[in-house]
């Protein structure tokens, strides 16, 4: 076990209770006691995290499967996860690790040293912290990332965005991209689906614009639930005000699982009318996913309408952007493409 990191000790004055302050859950933790995410275990009056150093997903996946569209395109990335999560999402794809306790699922011992060796063993340009929350292991990521600095491989998380500013900033330090989930636009969603809250999500997305690190945000739309097409137009001004209309936004097809097995999967027309509102409102890279949708997969060009990236599932068939910019008018395309 290793010592977390942010976290108050005495909270309170209070002997051996410490405060989490990781993500906006802020758990308050009694000794021998473990915080909501699973993972975090106060031990003599310090929180340790139970899962650095023990991955229970390893593999190799290509970059737009997480989804990254204009982050080394056709490029593979090799993922981590571990066990435990700050969310409780009733859909969730990952839940049998992203829902169970440290100890209850077989995990690898694998050091920092040891994850890069692999991705560049298996010709990776990046390392991807995905499937669960990284954010809820933390003091891993940090570490897996500064090491991959040393060795000139890129950095990437796949996050629900509910973290607390400080450990984020640290975190922009040594990160280069990240696929940010925005679940849904109402707090209703948050509380009744996920147990948590809409507001940390949005602070954290501003926060990685004013910090420079690309990021590409995913909402999956679920059949009553978060698909109306007013909730996706508050979405997309919120974007536009706040964060200008450079970043990607994925629309993503909901498939029944965990605790959602009464609903239906998303209509391709769903994911269309939303892809639809959002390039009228003024977003310059849409994309539909986890269906074959045509157009909705590729990438234009904003200013001259080229066809730019031809995408078929998570494979590149055709790609005209040359040093991050149009091969037709030269116009700049956002994203890290070198």
């Amino acid at each position: 076990m290793q010592e977390a990191l942010y976290y108050v000790q005495d909270y309170k004055n209070e002997k051996n209770l410490v405060e989490c302050t990781l993500c906006p859950r802020l758990c308050k933790i009694s000794d021998e006691k473990i915080g909501f995410c699973n993972v975090r275990q106060n031990i003599g009056g310090k929180l340790y995290t139970l899962v650095y150093g023990k991955a229970a997903a390893l593999q190799i996946d290509p970059i737009e499967k997480k989804p990254l569209f204009h982050f080394l395109p056709s490029s593979n990335v090799f993922s981590v996860g571990t066990l435990g999560c700050n969310l409780r999402c009733k859909f969730c794809q990952n839940y049998h690790t992203s829902q169970t306790k440290h100890g209850k699922y077989h995990e690898q011992d694998i050091t920092p040293r040891e994850v890069v060796e692999l991705a560049i063993d298996n010709n990776c340009r990046s390392i991807a912290t995905t499937y669960n929350e990284p954010t809820i292991f933390y003091e891993y990521v940090l570490d897996i990332f500064k090491e991959a600095k040393k060795h000139g491989l890129k950095t990437v998380m796949v996050s629900n965005g509910f973290i607390c500013k400080e450990p984020l900033n640290e975190l922009c330090k040594y990160l280069d991209g990240i696929n940010v989930d925005i679940k849904a636009f109402t707090n209703k969603f948050y509380g009744s689906i996920t147990a948590s809250w809409l507001a940390p999500i949005l602070d954290t997305i501003k926060l990685l614009h004013e910090k420079n690190v690309w990021f590409e945000m995913t909402n999956l739309m679920i059949p009553t639930l978060n698909d109306n097409p007013d909730e996706t137009r508050q979405l997309c001004k919120w974007i536009l005000e706040n964060i200008g209309d450079k970043y990607p936004l994925h629309f993503t097809g909901f498939h029944p699982d965990f605790k959602l097995l009464d609903l239906p999967a998303t209509p391709k027309k769903t994911l269309m009318t939303a892809y639809n509102i959002a390039k009228e409102a003024g977003l310059k890279y849409v994309y539909v996913g986890n269906l074959l949708s045509g157009k909705a997969e590729n990438t234009y060009c904003h200013k001259c309408n080229e066809l730019l990236i031809k995408r078929h599932g998570y494979f590149i068939e055709e790609n005209f952007i040359s040093k991050g910019r149009c091969k037709f008018c030269m116009e700049k395309i956002q994203g890290i493409f070198e």
